[in-house]
């Protein structure tokens, strides 16, 4: 309950002291959902932690609304009953989002969400939603909270693009959370109606004249080069400021002339690699070879979280190009020291520390076959100063402005999924038809393939040229009319 506490200022008129009007309630102290935080952790259902809050108001009047609002708001919810409030209405926001993440992670074991999805979810419910509405009471938000939780959403700035305006479909991916939570809570009985309902947002947006994020995808020269620099080599001689990975680069090679996603390249295990051995034209036997992709893995707050592919056509068989399936043979058969153990990662992680070594000093750190290999780590370490060594240029976030530098906008550069774009448009530039090139790609459907690589694909295959003739002159034709035969059908 609020109540009013009033005091002497240091302000003073006509000799006497100005007085000041202090609102005081207590307050529940919250977690990160919202929920009470018991001051015995053992006793989870026992009192809870309090925290006095005051306002400081000039008049009597504005103290007791103050007050009054405040004492109201105890008992506000969108139930009929007392009790329903209790245990329904007055739960703050974060319960819900909570039990709601709970429900879903049920999807998870079912097979009909992915895990990484989940992540995603709890991810942006902690990101935008829960510091406007987790503590809050959730019959209590309205249609207005929700329009300015929205309004805020559209002018909230990236933190990886130097302070723009977050995308369009970050907008909408974070407020069809929200609404996803207030769904859930008026199932649950806590609302007689979602308020997000009474939100006038139109989910399918208007491409615009905007700039699309455009792909890097490499020649075989580049990619040739870029290897190279993972392997320690520029311009054909060791390099010194470049440290020497030789099984990364043919792990670049690899991902060039694969066209697998990064989460799927971890995942790969000894036993996906399939050979089989043929004889050749001049009765040498050749080496082939088709990778199996079957599962993803990622690394996630240090630990490593194995799932199935993005979708059902993921699960696919990409066969390698004969010289690469030699060099994959190869890496097994003299490097990999784990190659008889069919569930062995494939790619080695590196090990942790290495020692002393001078600032700016860069050296090869030993690897670790025990576990796989931390893609968006090897970007950074390895990867990027390969690309900037080779005069490619490097994807990198925003960086803020400190003592010694100034701030650094957001690059866009090569990203390692553009790996997988160069083995497209090569496939596509060498007369493979789309829809096996799709088929390797794992892509959903054959018209992602065409809006993504449409102007790689060749005429023959579904491209087209613009053969259009000239435009005709009214001279032109009347030209064409006089000189044309005329046949008299009747008479002389």
């Amino acid at each position: 309950m609020a109540w009013i506490k009033t005091r002497d200022t240091a302000t003073r008129h006509r000799g006497k002291p100005v007085k000041a009007y202090v609102v005081i309630w207590k307050e529940t102290e919250r977690d990160d959902y919202g929920l009470p935080i018991p001051v015995d952790p053992a006793k989870p259902n026992g009192r809870k932690k309090t925290a006095n809050r005051q306002e400081t108001f000039p008049t009597r009047e504005l103290a007791e609304a103050r007050r009054d609002e405040l004492n109201a708001a105890r008992h506000t919810n969108g139930t009929s009953a007392l009790a329903d409030q209790k245990v329904a209405g007055d739960l703050p926001f974060g319960h819900y989002a909570q039990a709601w993440i709970e429900s879903q992670a049920l999807k998870v074991a079912q097979g009909r969400l992915k895990q990484r999805t989940l992540d995603d979810y709890e991810k942006v419910l902690r990101r935008y939603a829960l510091d406007h509405f987790g503590g809050r009471a959730v019959a209590s938000i309205t249609p207005r909270d929700c329009e300015l939780f929205l309004a805020g959403l559209v002018g909230q700035q990236s933190r990886q693009n130097g302070g723009e305006p977050i995308k369009p479909a970050t907008v909408k991916h974070a407020w069809g959370t929200f609404r996803r939570v207030m769904r859930y809570a008026l199932q649950q009985g806590a609302l007689t109606a979602n308020p997000c309902d009474r939100v006038d947002f139109a989910t399918n947006r208007a491409t615009g004249d905007h700039d699309k994020f455009e792909h890097h995808p490499l020649t075989a020269a580049q990619v040739a080069k870029l290897s190279a620099a993972v392997g320690g080599e520029l311009d054909g001689k060791p390099s010194a400021e470049l440290p020497a990975y030789p099984v990364y680069a043919l792990m670049v090679d690899f991902l060039a002339y694969s066209g697998l996603r990064s989460a799927e390249n971890a995942g790969l295990e000894v036993g996906d690699l399939l050979f089989t051995t043929r004889p050749g034209s001049d009765s040498t036997p050749t080496v082939q070879c088709a990778v199996r992709v079957q599962r993803t893995k990622e690394r996630k707050g240090g630990a490593w979280t194995t799932s199935t592919p993005k979708s059902r056509k993921s699960r696919r068989s990409v066969p390698l190009p004969g010289w690469l399936a030699e060099r994959m043979h190869a890496y097994l058969r003299n490097v990999h020291p784990r190659a008889d153990e069919p569930t062995a990662p494939l790619w080695p992680s590196r090990k942790n520390g290495g020692g002393h070594r001078a600032a700016g000093e860069r050296y090869a750190v030993p690897l670790d076959w025990s576990q796989p290999l931390a893609m968006g780590t090897f970007y950074d370490t390895i990867l990027k100063p390969a690309l900037l060594a080779v005069g490619l240029p490097a994807s990198q976030p925003a960086k803020p402005a400190t003592k010694t530098r100034p701030a650094e906008p957001a690059h866009q550069g090569v990203r390692l999924h553009d790996l997988r774009h160069t083995f497209a448009t090569m496939q596509l530039m060498a007369g493979v038809h789309f829809m096996q090139v799709s088929k390797w790609l794992g892509h959903g459907t054959f018209t992602l393939t065409l809006d993504t690589y449409g102007d790689w694909i060749p005429e023959e295959d579904g491209g087209a040229l613009n053969n259009l003739p000239a435009p005709v002159s009214i001279a032109q034709l009347a030209e064409a009319a006089d000189l044309a035969p005329v046949i008299q059908l009747f008479g002389p």
